[in-house]
């Protein structure tokens, strides 16, 4: 996992490098890094206020007892967003601008809820058993008391 997180970082890096030198080359370093510069800036400020509203709307729900799970991933990825729009280049700048569109970073948030509750779910294993006294085999408990025994398996 880590390798390939490493080998998408180390082709994206190169790609946008390459971007940025084929563009620099076609309408002048100067303007190049104004543009790289303005996106930054822009993108900041955008995130900035994205970011405050999100952190009032989790409050809200916090406030009225409801759980802001949504609000939360829309929050994270912001964060990421932001560290997309600081890094010089066209292709984060693009896919930041992109998730800056709330219906599309909802949409995203939603399905890395959906992602992360199928991890949970698959991952988890769970028998039904009656009590068993201390000693003896086991034998059902006269009050009908179940335990649930619940075992993490983890699901490639």
């Amino acid at each position: 996992m880590i390798a390939r997180f490493f080998l998408l970082v180390l082709i994206l890096s190169f790609g946008e490098l390459y971007l940025l030198v084929f563009v620099a080359s076609k309408i002048s370093f100067l303007t190049t890094f104004f543009l790289c510069f303005l996106t930054g800036v822009l993108g900041g400020t955008l995130v900035r206020q994205q970011g405050l509203h999100t952190i009032q709307k989790i409050q809200k729900n916090v406030s009225s007892m409801n759980l802001p799970a949504e609000d939360i991933v829309s929050g994270l990825i912001l964060l990421v967003i932001g560290t997309l729009l600081l890094t010089p280049g066209f292709v984060t700048d693009v896919v930041g601008f992109m998730f800056l569109i709330p219906s599309l970073r909802r949409l995203a948030a939603k399905g890395l809820i959906r992602y992360f509750e199928g991890r949970i779910k698959g991952g988890m294993q769970v028998t039904h058993h009656r009590a068993a006294p201390a000693s003896g085999p086991a034998q059902p408990t006269r009050d009908g008391n179940v335990i649930i025994d619940v075992e993490a398996k983890e699901v490639d």
